[in-house]
């Protein structure tokens, strides 16, 4: 239940916050790697319990973004 980085890359924005509800496909975090902007979206409706990147961060491949309840 928790999202992770599929690649290493710079976190460009992070619309969400702890305690969000979120519906399956909303938009969690837009990476960019290798000058492309990538949508990161939510597996699965919840609410996220923890956000662990937040904009300018750095994140390596599998890293963990946003963890779910």
């Amino acid at each position: 239940g928790n999202l992770t980085a599929p690649m290493h890359g710079l976190v460009v924005d992070v619309p969400v916050h702890e305690g969000d509800s979120v519906e399956k496909g909303q938009t969690l975090v837009v990476l960019e790697s290798m000058k492309m902007q990538m949508q990161l979206r939510s597996p699965r409706p919840g609410k996220i319990s923890k956000v662990t990147v937040q904009s300018g961060s750095q994140v390596e491949k599998g890293a963990l973004l946003v963890q779910f309840e």
